[in-house]
């Protein structure tokens, strides 16, 4: 199959392959070169739904221990004499 580079750098990508691949409008397609060739990935979104919202009740608790962690983390290597305080 062959597709035609437009005035603006756009290609089509030819309905055939689109269906095998199942590309609809909107896919998001990760683009990088391999020597002469322009290699095109559909990037695999994560799933809406696994996201939660979250305010500063659940994010301020997160991030103290996240840096309690880091602290007690750092200590230990200063303890151990691999790093300096």
């Amino acid at each position: 199959m062959k597709t035609v580079v437009s005035r603006k750098g756009q290609v089509v990508i030819p309905k055939e392959l689109r269906e095998k691949l199942g590309l609809r409008m909107g896919t998001v397609l990760r683009v990088w070169v391999e020597g002469k060739r322009v290699i095109l990935e559909p990037v695999s979104e994560p799933p809406e739904e696994i996201f939660v919202k979250a305010g500063p009740e659940v994010t301020d608790r997160v991030l103290r221990e996240a840096k309690a962690l880091g602290d007690k983390a750092e200590k230990l290597l200063r303890d151990l004499g691999v790093q300096d305080g």
